[in-house]
């Protein structure tokens, strides 16, 4: 089949690191299809512009509506593809609203990563007074979820019996790396160094673990406003030399990084689904998230442990329960079942179920 995706989200040459599980899912999609993606660049000016990233063949079009004119070519670029697709397939909430006045009789199906359809309180006063829009995942012939609590979610405003669950792409290739075991708790967290996702509060969790007793590091691998802050803070608290706050991390320095470290550490305020937890556990370490969001998906009391409470001791003990747990899950086992369940093939054996049901169980030459 021809499949168009259309996203707001995408990495580009220099941002590699922004929302590459969209990228994640577009390979997936190729396993079986033809792939054309149109990345819709908001408040951006750009001309259109077209390469290779990642092995897809990808449109690029500002869309500004400061501008006029690059919101009709970026609609005139979307209508063009999706006459030549089967299926349009749109990616995160914004490409919904985008793409809805030019899809046509194209069939479309649409796949939910936003936090702030979940949480319009997490975003802004702005979208709380117009987070009717989400009314717009009607429209779609399927509408997917990549959690449980994203979908149920979805199930409010697509129409009735047209949500489905198809988590994000969980990949490492790598062996796993055993749990270092000189008693030292090494926190690793990935992610961006905001507010929401809790830098600040990641900090002041390793000066609790310190002042237990224990040895407590922290690595947080990515960038965000509170970057230099967090190691200030780490300085006031007399914690410099145990927190590393190392900014944008390729693919290899990762996994170098979660080799490395013994357990994740993530205080968000909510998540959709987070991939950099998955993909901890798929490196073999465990993890300990804050209790909102589509995590609940894949942490369980074997591998981790979900905080309510959103504090330095909360999140501490935590890591003191877990690292004396004697009945935790293996190093092996946790990869192991987190890669079967949201592995590439498997993911890509959802998505033709999806195209699938979509046509009505019909397939089109």
């Amino acid at each position: 089949m021809r499949i168009l995706v259309v996203s707001t989200w995408y990495p580009t040459h220099d941002a590699p690191f922004r929302t590459p599980f969209i990228t994640r899912h577009v390979r997936a999609i190729a396993r079986d299809h033809d792939v054309h993606v149109v990345h819709v660049q908001l408040l951006d000016g750009s001309p259109v512009t077209q390469e290779t990233y990642d092995g897809a063949v990808v449109t690029r079009v500002g869309f500004d509506p400061r501008k006029p004119l690059t919101m009709v070519k970026a609609l005139a670029e979307i209508r063009k593809w999706a006459r030549f697709s089967d299926v349009v397939h749109t990616m995160a909430f914004s490409s919904a609203l985008i793409a809805a006045p030019v899809v046509g009789r194209t069939l479309w199906v649409h796949t939910e990563h936003w936090n702030g359809v979940l949480f319009p309180e997490h975003v802004n006063q702005l979208w709380e007074r117009t987070a009717w829009l989400r009314h717009v995942l009607r429209l779609p012939r399927v509408v997917t979820g990549v959690s449980t609590l994203m979908t149920r979610k979805l199930e409010e405003f697509a129409r009735p019996g047209a949500t489905l669950l198809i988590g994000n792409v969980v990949d490492h290739a790598r062996q796993v790396t055993p749990l270092p075991d000189d008693g030292a708790l090494r926190l690793i967290a990935v992610g961006a160094a905001t507010e929401h996702k809790g830098a600040l509060l990641a900090v002041d969790t390793v000066a609790w673990l310190r002042e237990q007793g224990y040895d407590a590091s922290l690595v947080w691998d990515g960038d965000g406003p509170l970057r230099e802050r967090a190691q200030e803070r780490a300085g006031e608290l007399g914690i410099r030399d145990h927190v590393d706050f190392r900014g944008f991390r390729n693919t290899e320095q990762l996994w170098q990084d979660l080799a490395e470290s013994t357990v994740f550490v993530l205080p968000s305020k909510s998540e959709t689904f987070c991939v950099a937890a998955a993909e901890a556990l798929a490196a073999g370490r465990p993890v300990i998230m804050g209790d909102r969001g589509g995590q609940g998906d894949f942490i369980t009391e074997r591998n981790g442990r979900m905080v309510s409470e959103r504090t330095p001791e909360a999140f501490g003990r935590a890591v003191q329960d877990l690292n004396q747990d004697p009945g935790k899950t293996s190093p092996d086992e946790m990869a192991r079942d987190i890669r079967a369940r949201y592995g590439s093939d498997a993911v890509s054996d959802q998505l033709n179920e999806l195209y699938g049901r979509a046509q009505g169980g019909r397939r089109r030459r």
